[in-house]
């Protein structure tokens, strides 16, 4: 019999099923824990040449750090965007290409997509965190130094 307050033991919150996770595979193992990485890494030279500027009253070093990360960010972004082709032909299947085009020529659109989109993988992995490190910076701007602050002064 159905009641509404019982829940089935196959589903998960409001009644769906939950999806079945599978393991991650050794790349994707690879890449995450090189982002994570990559992520300290430049956390540390920011944070670093921070303390070190303020300690010097050297601002020319924070500014040349803040101008080479936003270089090296956009020129990044711009790159992998640029080799994605903006992204306009992803997920485009054989159906969706021209009817006059051959069965071989759609094929082989579709795979060059796909294999475009696995090679600029790695650039994820350098752009990932440098967005970490100005996510960190604007709460450290914006939260800590104009709300939190306050309330751990001695």
């Amino acid at each position: 019999m159905f009641s509404p307050n019982k829940k089935h033991p196959d589903l998960g919150k409001n009644g769906i099923p939950p999806k079945e996770q599978k393991p991650m595979d050794r790349e994707t193992k690879r890449r995450l824990w090189a982002t994570v990485g990559m992520t300290l890494f430049l956390l540390v030279i920011w944070y670093g040449c921070l303390a070190v500027g303020e300690a010097q009253h050297n601002d020319t070093l924070i500014f040349g750090v803040m101008i080479a990360y936003f270089l090296v960010f956009g020129a990044l972004i711009v790159a992998y965007l640029i080799y994605n082709r903006g992204f306009v032909n992803k997920d485009v299947t054989v159906e969706m290409l021209p009817a006059d085009w051959s069965e071989e020529k759609k094929q082989a659109f579709v795979a060059a997509e796909k294999a475009r989109a696995e090679k600029s993988r790695w650039m994820l992995t350098v752009i990932i965190p440098f967005l970490v490190v100005f996510m960190c910076e604007a709460l450290y701007l914006f939260v800590w130094d104009s709300y939190l602050a306050n309330y751990f002064k001695g």
